[in-house]
């Protein structure tokens, strides 16, 4: 969940994969949210060596590869029409278009209803929407864990972040996709106290989880349930 600088994308055998130099000593292979996979590797290792590494991890990948494949079925595209439902904190919400509304949107218990004079943009609305509320919950949820960890980040952003929940960028940066408003609170918990431990170690290392399992004791569920259910959580 870390931060997505500029990647170079190749492939070794029939694994197809994006390349992301760091700091780190070794070699790591990631399956990410969307299926693809992510390698991340020493600035000073050679692409013919991250391919060597690839190709001996391949079956991992493609075992790696079929579970997501089956655990994510493609979602429906949405129409936006009255009665489409989409996600938010967990919850499934009605799409409602109506006349005379004098916001854009508005959530009114587990409807959204949405000006039916601006059907055409009701995606962008509605992307609109999770991030004005991601401003408002996420800063709070990362202020309480924050205090715990002992850590300080620099600012918290909402924003595009395509297939990552969150990043944390080497500033201190907090990232965190507008789509983290449709899972329920406590995944939504688990990403940021994931990112704000990245603000400790820069790598998913035994240290890492530690500090994770001591701010979130249990977090391997929220984790499964994202693998499992992330991919439904789109507009």
């Amino acid at each position: 969940m870390r931060s997505c600088p500029e990647m170079a994308h190749t492939s070794a055998a029939d694994v197809t994969y994006a390349v992301e130099r760091t700091n780190r000593r070794t070699v790591g292979i990631y399956l990410e949210r969307d299926g693809s996979v992510l390698v991340k590797a020493p600035q000073a290792i050679s692409n013919e060596r991250i391919e060597k590494v690839v190709q001996s991890k391949r079956n991992w990948v493609y075992r790696a590869q079929a579970r997501w494949a089956a655990l994510n079925p493609q979602p429906v595209p949405k129409e936006f029409v009255s009665g489409e439902t989409v996600y938010f904190l967990g919850q499934p919400h009605r799409l409602d278009f109506r006349s005379d509304m004098q916001r854009s949107v508005e959530r009114v218990g587990d409807v959204f209803a949405l000006d039916r004079a601006k059907r055409g943009q009701a995606e962008a609305l509605l992307k609109g929407f999770y991030r004005q509320e991601g401003l408002k919950r996420i800063p709070e949820m990362v202020a309480q864990h924050a205090k715990s960890m002992g850590v300080s980040p620099n600012q918290v952003r909402i924003q595009e972040l395509g297939h990552r929940w969150g990043s944390c960028s080497e500033k201190g940066t907090l990232n965190f996709h507008w789509k983290a408003l449709a899972v329920p609170v406590e995944a939504l918990h688990y990403v940021v106290v994931h990112e704000l431990a990245h603000l400790v170690h820069r790598d998913h290392s035994s240290k890492f989880w530690w500090l994770v399992e001591q701010e979130l004791p249990g977090w391997q569920r929220h984790e499964q349930w994202l693998a499992e259910h992330g991919a439904q959580m789109t507009l």
